[in-house]
C-alpha cells in the first residue's frame, strides 16, 4: 500500500476494519461509525508515520467501538450515500457462507473472538501480540479454542442437526 495514498487505505481497509467490528460483535452501523472515527485519528497526518496502520485501525475502532456501545440506536432509514463514496454498511453485504462464519465467531467467547478476528484479517500470532498486547501462548490457546468451537457450530449449522447431534468422533 503506497504511504502516500489515503484514499487507496480507506477503499481497501474500511470494509475489512468494518467485517472485523462485525466478528468482534459490532452490529454493521457501530462498526460502521467506529471504522470512521478511527480513520477520523489517522488523519491530517498521522496516517503516514503509522508504522501499521491496518493494525492501528483496528486497535483504535475497536477503543471507539467499546465507547460507543450501548449509547447508539441503530437508524430504521436507508443510509443516504456519502458524496464520493459508497455506504459502507452496503460495502459489506456478506454471502451466505460469511454470514454463517459471522454468525459462529459472534457466539465465541471475546478472547476467542478476537484472536479469530485477528486472523481473518490474514494477521499472524506475533503480529497479534505485538498490535494487542497479549501473549502468543494465550492467542494460540484462545485460537485453538476458538476454531475447535466454530468447527462445532458450522457442522450444526451446515448439517441441520441440533446439539444433542451425533459426533464426528
Amino acid at each position: 500500500m503506497l504511504r502516500d495514498d489515503f484514499e487507496a487505505l480507506y477503499i481497501v481497509e474500511m470494509r475489512a476494519l468494518t467485517v472485523h467490528l462485525m466478528y468482534r460483535g459490532a452490529t454493521p452501523y457501530e462498526a460502521a461509525d467506529a471504522a470512521h472515527e478511527a480513520f477520523i485519528e489517522l488523519l491530517p497526518d498521522r496516517w503516514r508515520t503509522v508504522a501499521h496502520p491496518r493494525a492501528y485501525l483496528r486497535r483504535v475502532a475497536w477503543t471507539k467501538y467499546l465507547r460507543q456501545s450501548g449509547h447508539r440506536e441503530s437508524p430504521s432509514d436507508v443510509v443516504p450515500d456519502r458524496p464520493g463514496g459508497t455506504c459502507p454498511v452496503l460495502e459489506v453485504i456478506l454471502s451466505e457462507s460469511q454470514e454463517r462464519i459471522l454468525a459462529a465467531v459472534q457466539q465465541l467467547p471475546q478472547a476467542q473472538r478476537e484472536v479469530i478476528a485477528w486472523q481473518l484479517d490474514g494477521f499472524d500470532y506475533a503480529e497479534i501480540a505485538a498490535f494487542t498486547g497479549k501473549k502468543e501462548p494465550a492467542l494460540r490457546t484462545n485460537a485453538k479454542r476458538g476454531r475447535q468451537r466454530l468447527k462445532e457450530l458450522l457442522d450444526v449449522a451446515g448439517t441441520g442437526r441440533g446439539e444433542g447431534g451425533a459426533s464426528d468422533e
